[in-house]
């Protein structure tokens, strides 16, 4: 389990705005964007996401049980858009992007300002969406920078100068 410093290092990237979440489904990566996240708890460390019903991601969480949080930053606009389906020459998402996995398998990306690699410690169904409850296996800071700020279906970048560690 994370020590909770780092787990509130990691927090500290995100503002409100734009991830990308993403699970192994039949050996195969898979991700989308998603601005409902946050932390449950610091210790242990237990974050949330919240996923349409209607999204294929859903049920492949669900089946996998592991998901990673990818928290982007004002350099990572356009794979926030590549990941929400928002580029129409990019047919596959994690087409020509670096990744790996660590502790639950799911992908971590090469680039992103922290991420968070859980494992799903419940899923409740709220209206049209499921919230998934994560414990956070592994974690990491990436780079520092700014976390990129998702509004009116265009992109905006909150600040310019990068995160004091």
């Amino acid at each position: 389990m994370p020590d909770p410093k780092a787990f509130k290092n990691v927090l500290s990237r995100f503002a409100s705005g734009v991830t990308v979440v993403t699970t192994m489904s039949d050996g195969k990566a898979h991700g989308l964007t998603v601005s409902a996240f946050t932390s449950v708890s610091a210790d242990p460390p237990r974050i949330l996401v919240c996923l349409g019903r209607e999204t294929s991601s859903r049920p492949m969480v669900e089946r996998s049980g592991v998901f990673a949080v990818h928290i982007l930053g004002s350099e990572h606009a356009r794979m926030g858009m590549r990941f929400a389906k928002m580029l129409p020459d990019i047919k596959e998402p994690f087409e020509g992007l670096g990744y790996r996995t660590e502790a639950t398998g799911a992908p971590i990306l090469d680039d992103c300002l922290a991420w968070l690699d859980c494992k799903v410690d419940s899923a409740i169904e709220v209206g049209d969406h499921t919230v998934f409850v994560g414990a956070v296996e592994a974690l990491g800071v990436v780079s520092e920078g700014w976390p990129v700020l998702y509004y009116d279906r265009n992109w905006r970048v909150l600040r310019e100068e990068p995160l004091e560690p």
